[in-house]
């Protein structure tokens, strides 16, 4: 799949006509001593077909086309499979995504944008847990990835086991410190046996007797000690998802603070306070789906006990119109009632009522951990044993390296004995380690070599890579390696690369026709949308 051309109903926008290899989309400087030009389009120009191909979350810059332009429509025309195919955004409309999930997931490492240079394997635009993208990652580098998604889905319900043992544990009655209470209950247990024997249940049949003592009566009194602890459980549960972990928070409230306190309050500050907001409220929304599924599993356990006990009380009742004297069956209805509950009360107060759930749970939980070990193993043994794609994205990521920054480096993926994997970068020089993949410019040219490396080794759909301003502040001789090493790669393997840069000290190896369209804020014409806004 590769983008041909980007066009849109808006007069003043710039069409853009993509090179079947190697493309870059230039911004002219400012003039001397005004720094480095900037909203002329180029990141916008990304964030379109980002936004428009894969459905991507709106951005500041797509939000001000939105409300500038009045319903804007959009058309992306890509080659896939050597044909022709409109992709069209009309924001007048409620988007649809373009492709399923999976090919979304297929570019996750093909799009990078200014602020994704900081890691080669998290990007900035993947949230959530581990099981949101190392799975990915180990498709892309050819490994089955399957053990690792049961790891981690396993190691989610023991997750849910711990929160419901420790909830159980707190909230479980126990029998220390409450003589007294067991006393005056005990009491009141033959106080209500007394009473209901003293009642005269006339000329009833033996049988009808034994039956409504022996089996009605203790099969509501079992129901009714299990809805009890049902209750107390999803009382437990409710007030844990009232009681939310985290606090509000808003940039927006925090912004207002800083212009109170007249402090400067830049775009970065502002994007990272949005970062640690859509944390934590993707971790409160994971806290509050696992305990949401814990409370549906009790209400309908709570309904399912109420119901019997109904059915068993409408037993009991049809047994009672045997009774003959008057008043007697709501007499015993009462006292039958109370005793339930006292002996249910007695009972909780006697025993760890929790003590029975817990034990199953630890259980439970002991052999989903055998499970995770034995898929941990797993995970390592497909590491080690199905390794050849993988070398193979080693192998090109270190030509890369080398050839642009003249750094011996590496991928490796590290593991340990829960199943866990990290991924990392490595450098040495002279056969020891090294710190040089920790500088800015080496750590972006590191992004963009392991993304080409992924791309040359999943290339099945002759695919596109897009790079925004990944060699911006290089210096003359990295620019001129790097663009080398993209164009020879692209055209050798048959992959679209595209990328975006400013355009000091760009080197001369760079054609005419490799320029596919020139960003300038000299008038408003020359800007992507053809005015500023």
């Amino acid at each position: 799949m590769k983008i041909r051309k980007i066009f849109s109903d808006i007069p003043s926008f710039r069409t853009v006509e993509f090179n079947n290899n190697f493309s870059i989309v230039l911004g002219v400087a400012k003039t001397k001593g005004e720094g480095k030009s900037h909203n002329l389009g180029k990141t916008t120009l990304i964030e379109l077909v980002d936004h428009i191909l894969f459905g991507s979350r709106d951005s500041d810059r797509i939000k001000a086309i939105k409300s500038n332009f009045q319903n804007p429509v959009f058309t992306v025309e890509l080659s896939v499979d050597s044909e022709k195919r409109l992709i069209v955004a009309d924001y007048s409309k409620k988007k649809k995504a373009a492709f399923p999930t999976e090919i979304k997931q297929a570019y996750e490492y093909f799009i990078r944008f200014q602020d994704d240079y900081k890691d080669e394997f998290r990007k900035v635009s993947i949230r959530g847990k581990d099981l949101s993208w190392k799975p990915l990652l180990l498709k892309l580098m050819g490994f089955n990835e399957r053990p690792l998604v049961e790891k981690y889905e396993i190691e989610s319900t023991i997750q849910d086991y711990d929160k419901f043992i420790e909830m159980a544990a707190s909230s479980g009655m126990k029998r220390e410190g409450r003589t007294e209470e067991i006393e005056r209950l005990e009491g009141r247990r033959a106080e209500l046996l007394r009473a209901i024997g003293d009642l005269n249940f006339g000329n009833i049949e033996d049988s009808t007797s034994v039956h409504l003592a022996s089996e009605i009566d203790a099969r509501i009194l079992v129901a009714k000690r299990a809805l009890f602890v049902q209750r107390k459980e999803l009382s437990a549960v409710t007030e844990a998802i009232r009681h939310t972990a985290f606090v509000e928070f808003s940039s927006e409230r925090i912004e207002l603070i800083y212009a109170d306190l007249s402090i400067y309050f830049g775009d970065q500050v502002k994007r990272d306070l949005s970062d640690v907001q859509a944390f934590f409220q993707q971790v409160t929304e994971n806290r509050t789906t696992a305990l949401s599924a814990m409370k549906r599993r009790l209400l309908e356990r709570v309904s399912s006990l109420e119901e019997e006990i109904s059915s068993l009380n409408e037993k009991r009742a049809q047994y009672l119109q045997l009774i003959v004297t008057r008043g007697s069956i709501e007499i015993y209805r009462q006292l039958s009632t109370q005793l339930a509950e006292t002996e249910t009360e007695l009972s909780l107060l006697k025993q760890d009522v929790y003590k029975e759930s817990i034990q199953t749970a630890s259980a439970e939980r002991t052999l989903l951990k055998t499970q995770q070990l034995t898929l941990a193993a797993k995970v390592a043994a497909e590491i080690d044993e199905n390794d050849s794609t993988f070398r193979k994205i080693k192998e090109h990521y270190r030509q890369i390296m080398a050839e642009v920054m003249d750094i011996d480096s590496e991928i490796v993926i590290e593991k340990n004995s829960t199943g866990n994997l990290d991924f990392r970068t490595i450098s040495w020089r002279d056969q020891s380690l090294s710190q040089e993949l920790k500088g800015e410019m080496a750590k972006k040219i590191s992004c963009a070599a392991f993304d080409v490396a992924l791309r040359i080794v999943n290339n099945n759909d002759s695919g596109f890579i897009i790079h925004d301003g990944v060699i911006d502040n290089a210096d003359r001789n990295i620019k001129k390696k790097f663009i080398e090493a993209m164009k020879k790669r692209s055209n050798q393997f048959d992959f679209q690369y595209i990328m975006t840069a400013i355009s000091d000290d760009l080197p001369e190896s760079v054609a005419e026709d490799d320029i596919v369209i020139v960003l300038s804020d000299k008038s408003e014409k020359e800007l992507l949308l053809g005015r500023s806004f």
